[in-house]
């Protein structure tokens, strides 16, 4: 008896110490900030000790900081905010969940009781009030949605890390964009992720190929390099490169084949050394350069600046774009419009629906300026951050990185469909003739939808040319002719769309008699 007591304590004693491990591992995890790997030790700590307060509280702010959903930060806070023993910004953090899973007046309430606690300093009660805002205009938006569809550009772009800052040229001959995928060539950060580094997938035949890493352009362990920019002809890139000490420049590099030219610093008027520039973009004409930067003067932390080609061929000092655009929070990520008709940018400022939203300005040939900021939207924009968005010279796409269900991962690369935008159609036209050159008694052809097996029209060809023309949308159809007396004719019809857009073909096709 005496040994199997002994035995019993030592078996309790070894559980005791490979819990206290267990703990360690997960609260070293979530101090260097390596959320994914310490969410998966605090799920595993909490099935042994469901109402552990610590292990609930890391666990939810392990979710509020990983690009997954947000929302599954609700439970284990609700847990908490129902303990007398309640850690002072757990309502705020459970505000925070509520307003990830669109509980908009769930958030607002625990928002309300955070600042009723009297807890945390003036510059908390300050985000508070605009966390606040973020939901009351969140609730708003949502009642008028755009009418868009989303398409993930599937496993041949995304992968399960973080893909993000998609650009492409006006005619989407190519995506290029940043991945902080894992590269076995290179060592993680401390916090398990690895720096990002630039890929590029091609069109052909109208499908994105396989995502490569950009020649020209790597990544390292003591350098954070991202695209941050493409004018519209897909030529030139701006590049982002950061030290250690987080601060930033912009350089531009062309863009040759599938790899890019040695990367150049751009000038001192846009780089202003002490401070960090973020993101830019050139104006199609070469002729302009928008940028953010963060440099004292501005209206807020982040500002959006503009510089113009002067006659010898140099850049003018950086003009402010003004209080239109910037605000006392932080505007971000300037797209201009393949026809510079629309400046797109992201802000925490103007009416977002939470942290940085995606918003339009519109060029006002009177004003010479940019005006009318309107936000895109959702579900363009969500109570997640929405910084970049980069739109195809038809209007008809977008392009933007985002979290939603259904994805690979961390955030992926997403194809935007305006559906009230009328797409590029694409005539066939041809004639219809037969081996023995008869007029054909009857004759029509039919047009199914592939993807919905629904019938997208019938046609006759003309009685006397036997001339046809038929105008598709892109998409996959089947082509059905069928004529008294005639063997019927089946075909597969693609109709492409991004770079390999063709707004004619020509398809003749011919009969044979029925065999009798």
């Amino acid at each position: 008896m005496k040994k199997l007591s002994i035995l019993v304590l030592l078996l309790v004693i070894c559980v005791v110490k490979n819990v206290a491990q267990d703990a360690k591992r997960a609260a070293d995890l979530f101090l260097v900030g390596n959320f994914g790997e310490a969410l998966d030790e605090y799920l595993a700590l909490l099935d042994d000790d469901p109402d552990n307060i610590e292990y609930n509280y890391n666990l939810a702010v392990c979710y509020l900081n990983t690009n997954i959903d947000k929302s599954l930060a609700i439970a284990p806070l609700e847990k908490i905010t129902q303990n007398p023993k309640i850690i002072a910004d757990a309502y705020y953090l459970l505000g925070r969940a509520y307003h990830y899973g669109y509980q908009f007046d769930k958030a607002i309430e625990m928002f309300n009781k955070f600042i009723a606690s009297g807890k945390g300093s003036e510059m908390n009660r300050m985000d508070v009030d605009k966390q606040i805002e973020y939901c009351e205009n969140a609730r708003e938006l949502m009642k008028f949605p755009k009418s868009v569809e989303f398409e993930n550009l599937g496993p041949q772009i995304n992968s399960r890390d973080d893909d993000y800052f998609p650009f492409v040229p006006a005619d989407e001959k190519f995506v290029i964009f940043n991945s902080s995928r894992e590269d076995r060539k290179r060592e993680p950060l401390e916090n398990g992720s690895y720096l990002p580094t630039v890929y590029i997938s091609y069109v052909e035949n109208g499908k994105f190929t396989e995502a490569v890493e950009v020649p020209g352009v790597k990544g390292s362990n003591d350098l954070k390099q991202e695209i941050v920019g493409l004018n519209g002809d897909g030529t030139k890139a701006v590049l982002y490169f950061e030290d250690f000490n987080f601060e930033g420049d912009l350089y531009e590099s062309g863009i040759e084949g599938k790899g890019v030219k040695t990367p150049v610093a751009l000038p001192d008027v846009i780089n202003s050394g002490k401070y960090t520039e973020i993101a830019g973009c050139f104006t199609d004409d070469n002729q302009k350069f928008y940028f953010a930067s963060n440099r004292p003067g501005g209206y807020g932390g982040v500002d959006i600046y503009m510089c113009q080609r002067l006659p010898n061929g140099n850049w003018s000092m950086a003009q402010n774009l003004g209080p239109t655009i910037n605000t006392s929070q932080d505007e971000d990520f300037p797209n201009i419009s393949p026809d510079g008709k629309y400046l797109f940018f992201s802000s925490k400022g103007h009416a977002s629906m939470g942290g940085y939203d995606i918003f339009r300005a519109e060029w006002d040939d009177v004003k010479r300026k940019f005006t009318k900021v309107q936000n895109m939207g959702y579900p363009i924009n969500t109570p997640e951050d929405n910084m970049n968005f980069r739109m195809s010279e038809s209007g008809k796409y977008g392009y933007i990185s985002a979290v939603r269900a259904g994805g690979y991962g961390d955030r992926d690369i997403y194809r935007v469909n305006f559906t009230d935008v009328e797409p590029k159609y694409t005539i066939i036209k041809g004639t219809v003739t037969n081996t023995l050159n008869k007029r054909f008694d009857d004759i029509f052809i039919q047009v199914v939808d592939a993807e919905t097996d629904e019938i997208f029209g019938d046609y006759l060809p003309n009685d006397k040319t036997n001339r046809y023309v038929i105008i598709l949308p892109p998409g996959n159809y089947y082509l059905y002719i069928a004529a008294y007396g005639y063997q019927e004719i089946y075909e597969d019809v693609e109709i492409l769309d991004k770079s390999s857009f063709k707004s004619f073909i020509d398809k003749d096709f011919v009969m044979e008699p029925a065999e009798e």
